[in-house]
């Protein structure tokens, strides 16, 4: 027996070493984590099973837009300038879901730039505000211009270009051809799939990573949600608009960047049912 005491004490500073390494990747850092896996016998949602929901669209007059001048697309004041047209869609999509406020905009402006009908730049058919690879949008219940159950597929994407080209990138025709078109189905399908990595992990930081596959991804996304809320920012934001399009007249009226966002909303509401949306039951994770 005391042969084996050396093998034995460096068999339990194994099994010890295991468990620390174990627990250092398992994020404990807020109590929300702590409470999901203190209750095991708590039941977790399928989000993917969840149907996605079923709102009308269609065509509605607004008054156009043409010649505002936004910054770069690429540039942070671009993203947010465009993705805050959408914001009434994202509140919404966090208030059913539960994920902290910002979130889902800072997604949108990551991913889309604010812009729903640009798909993935390298053309592997990444599509919709918060972009949705094929294999991804299957799993979460959106229909697809095709069929398509790759995680990247080139062949869809010279589908996607083709459509946006034949539809003269109008958004609510688009919408007959993909889901990820609907700016209130995309987003809502994003949303169910980081409440399911959230649901695993008990960190949003964690499901964020989870959802792109990148380590710098939670700190843009979050970087662009704080963005979102920062009223010297927002105040800044729109100062500049105003400045740039101070001679823009838009139904008689002068075009400032609250009434901009304010006919983008009212589009949204009339065109993508969002209304009939805030009535749908909470599926908190």
């Amino acid at each position: 027996m005391l042969q084996q005491q050396p093998s034995t004490m460096k068999s339990l500073k194994s099994l010890a070493l295991a468990l620390l390494l174990a627990a250092s990747t398992y994020d404990c850092s807020d109590d929300t984590t702590l409470r999901r896996h203190s209750n095991p016998s708590k039941r977790r949602t399928n989000y993917a099973k969840l149907s996605p929901p079923n709102l009308p669209v269609k065509e509605c007059e607004s008054p156009s837009l043409r010649g505002v001048r936004l910054h770069n697309s690429f540039s942070d004041r671009g993203r947010m300038e465009r993705s805050l047209r959408w914001e009434d869609i994202t509140d919404a999509v966090e208030h059913r879901y539960g994920i902290p406020d910002g979130y889902l905009l800072g997604m949108v402006a990551q991913e889309s730039m604010g812009d729903p009908t640009l798909p993935n730049l390298i053309g592997d058919a990444g599509l919709g505000l918060i972009h949705m690879q094929p294999l991804l949008t299957n799993a979460y219940g959106l229909r697809m211009i095709t069929n398509s159950r790759k995680l990247r597929d080139f062949n869809q994407g010279k589908r996607i270009n083709r459509i946006l080209r034949e539809m003269n990138y109008d958004l609510v025709d688009l919408t007959a051809h993909d889901d990820r078109w609907h700016p209130v189905k995309n987003v809502d399908a994003a949303a169910r799939m980081l409440a399911d990595h959230y649901q695993r992990t008990g960190s949003w930081d964690a499901a964020l990573r989870r959802y792109a596959g990148r380590r710098s991804y939670p700190s843009k996304v979050t970087r662009f949600a704080r963005l979102s809320s920062d009223d010297d920012y927002l105040t800044e934001l729109a100062a500049d608009f105003d400045a740039r399009n101070r001679s823009l007249v838009v139904d008689g009226k002068p075009l400032t960047y609250a009434r901009y966002l304010d006919i983008a909303h009212k589009q949204n509401a009339c065109q993508f049912g969002i209304s009939k949306y805030r009535t749908l039951p909470r599926r908190v994770p």
